[in-house]
């Protein structure tokens, strides 16, 4: 009776150290499991870090690029006129020299007065090159007492006005209104006249009306 209980007893134990290893292996399964997924969470976070750090960088790059190509794509309109072959707006660099605006405008003619202008000199945006022709550095220099001013746009002010008795053909054409006949008949009225004395006396010019005057008398000096 007695071996009985003690064989009950020793079962009884050997069944729980049973289930507590089989509890305890459970457990163990269960923690390390737990560790593979925080392990492959941290590794995935990393490298999604990675890949947004790199992708940072290569917007970066770009946006470098972009402005770089931006800054070299800059360029100046030039405004090329008078004593040249294909006169015009043309975009040059700003760094461009009047003769390269000269160039562009595919040259000098015979009749410029090349050695007039400072060819040397920078370009501006928005600037406007006046080529006049050997006549109209003599008429400007028989009309002022001599050759002087803003070389660079002959027949015009400082302030950008038209002078009507020095500017060429290209230069009136650039008035409001002033197409290539009117021009050239403002030419013929102040070689007919000596010159205009005074820019309302435009008004007396075949074909050029009040309405045409009051539109460029801002415009226009003498």
């Amino acid at each position: 009776m007695q071996d009985s209980k003690i064989r009950m007893m020793l079962l009884t134990v050997a069944v729980i150290l049973a289930i507590c290893l089989t509890a305890g292996c459970g457990r163990g399964k269960k923690d390390s499991s737990l560790e593979e997924i925080s392990l492959k969470s941290t590794e995935s976070e990393t490298e999604e870090g990675k890949d947004a750090s790199e992708d940072i960088r290569e917007e970066d790059a770009q946006k470098g690029t972009s402005e770089k190509d931006e800054q070299s794509e800059e360029k100046f309109c030039v405004f090329v006129c008078g004593q040249v072959a294909a006169p015009g707006v043309y975009e040059l660099a700003p760094d461009s020299r009047i003769y390269q605006a000269v160039e562009a405008a595919g040259g000098l003619l015979e009749s410029a007065a090349g050695d007039y202008v400072n060819q040397a000199e920078p370009v501006a945006d928005g600037q406007r090159v006046y080529i006049p022709s050997e006549e109209e550095v003599q008429s400007e220099s028989s009309w002022s007492g001599g050759v002087g001013g803003d070389v660079s746009s002959f027949g015009a002010q400082s302030d950008g006005r038209v002078n009507l008795n020095t500017a060429g053909k290209e230069e009136l054409m650039t008035l409001t209104g002033i197409g290539e006949r009117k021009a050239e008949a403002i030419i013929q009225y102040r070689e007919t006249r000596g010159g205009f004395g005074s820019v309302e006396e435009l008004m007396q010019v075949e074909g050029i009306k009040e309405g045409t005057f009051e539109k460029i008398k801002e415009d226009i000096v003498i």
